[in-house]
């Protein structure tokens, strides 16, 4: 409770200057929209940085993360460029454990996303995303693995008639490529390529994914949504142990404002793998928001999907999520909070299940305080859980917590 008293003191010591700069222009003005530099610092807590050659038990270490960023908006009626990008150097302190110096790297962040003519009967969508970081797109590795992923997009929506309906073909094209961490990641089966080092780039692949969208607002704020896709997978390491996935969805809906305070969305179908699997699974997603106001909602959805996995072929993930967001002083606080429980099952070829099923709990909740328009203090602790009935494998059954601090300079 004292803590409490002095944190809001603080708080209303800076209010009433960071009012007055709140909206400030920032930024460089580029022809019509403008260019805006990040530098950020973060000093981090990590207490599962690894399972380290040797050790075979979890290592915790302090990091310090700097990174440095840049990024440009654009907007008109009829078109929209945005540009974001930061590159950061994980600096591992060794303090706690010395052998977590090894893994000290560079990683990286970009997207654009562009649309030109917005205002048009047909609009087109063009944008691009890359990451490099030990986060991965892939459900069936652990910790130890680091995935280098870009994904292109291309949409086209049409509005014949007007703007209530709106159909979008569009198709995407995603890669990814690992490398391990370390090269003696400990409890690994041998030849599994999901953690073995001398292995896990067996599961890098292409996926392009196909797709037709359909929207028809039969109310304002209210629309039926049609959606078919499919995913045609690939691994660009000819092997054995990546099984083929070629999977078709569908689902179909409504989706907007029920009232003016909840919005809801509700799609239901099927997904089919055309590939080693040959499995038919319902999917569906429901989620339902509460806007207090522009600066404060909360959404808990649900999500169940059929998708493409290395290793396995095809898992369903079953998703449930919670987020918060609360706006306190005219948006200058702001409290963030998200949990999730996703619960994997890994499938076999022709319809068996590989006896896999895992279980992932999420939770990160923290503040963050506008200062001035330029300088942003946040702080964020997250909780990670995994188990998996794979026990032998102990990079994906742990706890994980991790603390941050960031300061945030933004012009």
């Amino acid at each position: 409770m004292r803590w409490a008293a002095t944190f809001a003191a603080m708080l209303a010591l800076h209010a009433s200057a960071a009012f007055a700069q709140a909206g400030a222009p920032v930024g460089f003005k580029v022809g019509d929209g403008r260019l805006h530099l990040l530098g950020e610092v973060d000093s981090r807590f990590d207490s599962l940085v690894g399972y380290f050659a040797g050790l075979g038990v979890p290592s915790p270490e302090l990091i310090f993360v700097p990174r440095a960023g840049v990024s440009y908006s654009l907007e008109s009626p009829s078109t929209l460029v945005k540009f974001g990008g930061n590159a950061e150097y994980l600096i591992f302190s060794g303090l706690l454990s010395p052998a977590s110096r090894q893994l000290s790297r560079l990683q990286a962040l970009a997207s654009l996303d562009t649309s030109f003519n917005r205002d048009g009967v047909v609009q087109v969508d063009i944008g691009d995303t890359f990451t490099r970081s030990d986060r991965t797109q892939n459900p069936s590795t652990g910790i130890g693995v680091v995935s280098l992923f870009n994904t292109l997009h291309l949409g086209v929506p049409i509005r014949p008639g007007g703007r209530a309906l709106e159909i979008t073909p569009r198709v995407a094209w995603s890669v990814e490529f690992f490398e391990p961490l370390l090269t003696g990641l400990t409890s690994c089966p041998a030849g599994d390529i999901t953690c073995d080092p001398a292995l896990v780039s067996n599961m890098n692949y292409s996926n392009l994914n196909f797709g037709l969208g359909g929207r028809f607002k039969f109310l304002p704020k209210t629309a039926a949504v049609l959606d078919l896709n499919f995913d045609y997978r690939t691994y660009w390491i000819a092997t054995t142990a990546n099984l083929p996935a070629n999977i078709f969805r569908g689902r179909a809906g409504l989706a907007g404002l029920i009232t003016p305070r909840f919005s809801v969305t509700l799609l239901g179908g099927a997904a089919y793998d055309f590939g080693a699997t040959q499995r038919l699974a319902p999917i569906a997603q429901g989620e339902l928001t509460y806007l207090v106001g522009e600066s404060t909602s909360v959404s808990l959805g649900y999500i169940r999907d059929l998708l493409p996995v290395p290793a396995f072929g095809t898992m369903s993930n079953d998703r449930g999520y919670l987020n918060a967001r609360l706006g306190f002083f005219g948006d200058r606080l702001t409290l963030n909070g998200t949990a999730s429980v996703d619960y994997f099952t890994f499938f076999a070829q022709m319809g068996g299940v590989s006896g896999r099923n895992d279980l992932l709990i999420g939770l990160n909740a923290g503040p963050s305080f506008v200062v001035v328009s330029w300088f942003v203090i946040g702080a964020s602790y997250g909780l990670g859980f995994r188990s998996s009935t794979q026990t032998t494998q102990t990079g994906i059954n742990f706890v994980r917590h991790e603390a941050n601090l960031r300061l945030t300079f933004r012009y």
